[in-house]
């Protein structure tokens, strides 16, 4: 594994304009506002915060399926505009997987496994005899097999399972660099979760592949990734090692996430959990200073209220956009 820059972000914004009575401008909804972070080649990354929070946004804009508002993605060396055309966007698209959340809603169902697997291929103009290898690897490498029991099959034909497993497939035949992961087993059987995250993480591991994984589920993160950044309101307000970040919460939002995952120990079924009141902010109209200060027990009057805390640092490598940690340093 190398310490290579796969994908950089900086200052990343998505906002989607609103419009009254069809014509005129009535503001922004501000999905990503100020989004900037680093991906290792080979590493796997994973984005967690509740609905809403611009998790989603955030993997359009990287696949290129959202142009940015403003600021800046790089990957591999390639500027990423949102306005590609043409070779530039096949280059894209063959450098850039994707695994859909519901894996029956994203395989067309009147394509047969073979005519999934090969289309991509096609368009992007592979010789024929690689077409067949290359559908027979990534068949093998995702655990369809034997190959021939499932080429001919419809998607309505396999398993929940092996409809992800089929995804999974598609979205590494052009050998991308980077594989976005947007709530990958939230519609699986929880008998398949692990199976299929760690199927996700042999596939990375095989080709060094950069994974940026989206949940909204904190108890899969230790599964899969080697870093976890904690979304609320269209900002990343944490980011830290995975073990780092479980076992020693910063930033408040990030605690009440982590207090909120079930705990199957019928001893503590009776403990009140302590969870922040209130909704999300309409990322229409956010409230000013930190975005969380509405829900915040920790909430100074005068600070959190009218400044936006800047990127702290406590402890080497774990950040936290929280003014309680101002004495630690900015990034």
């Amino acid at each position: 594994m190398t310490h290579e820059t796969l994908l950089s972000v900086r200052e990343l914004r998505t906002w989607y304009e609103l419009r009254k009575w069809g014509f005129f401008r009535a503001g922004y909804v501000k999905a990503l506002d100020g989004v900037t972070f680093d991906l290792k080649r080979g590493d796997a990354i994973t984005i967690v915060g509740e609905s809403g929070s611009g998790k989603t946004t955030l993997a359009k804009t990287v696949l290129g399926l959202v142009p940015p508002t403003q600021g800046e993605m790089i990957l591999a060396g390639e500027h990423l505009d949102g306005q590609k055309r043409g070779k530039a966007l096949a280059w894209l698209r063959g450098n850039v997987g994707f695994v859909q959340q519901d894996p029956y809603a994203a395989l067309p169902p009147f394509m047969t496994v073979d005519r999934i697997l090969r289309e991509p291929l096609v368009i992007n103009k592979v010789s024929k005899g690689d077409q067949d290898a290359r559908i027979d690897a990534a068949m093998g490498e995702v655990r369809l097999t034997p190959q021939s029991d499932f080429l001919h099959k419809y998607p309505h034909m396999l398993s929940g399972g092996q409809q992800q497993r089929l995804v999974i497939a598609r979205a590494i035949i052009l050998q991308p660099q980077l594989v976005v992961a947007d709530e990958p087993v939230s519609m699986l059987d929880a008998s398949v979760r692990v199976e299929i995250l760690q199927l996700l993480r042999r596939v990375q591991e095989t080709h060094g592949l950069g994974v940026i994984y989206i949940t909204h589920d904190l108890s899969t993160v230790r599964y899969f990734s080697e870093y976890v950044f904690v979304m609320y309101a269209g900002k990343i307000v944490e980011k830290a090692e995975v073990r780092e970040l479980i076992h020693n919460p910063l930033h408040p939002y990030s605690q009440a996430l982590l207090t909120a995952i079930s705990d199957p120990d019928p001893d503590n079924a009776d403990t009140v959990k302590e969870v922040p009141a209130g909704e999300p902010p309409s990322l229409a109209h956010p409230p000013s200073g930190c975005r969380f200060h509405p829900r915040c027990k920790h909430h100074m009057p005068g600070l959190c209220d009218r400044e936006e805390p800047k990127s702290f640092e406590p402890t080497p490598g774990h950040f936290a956009e929280c003014w309680l940690f101002r004495q630690g340093g900015t990034s």
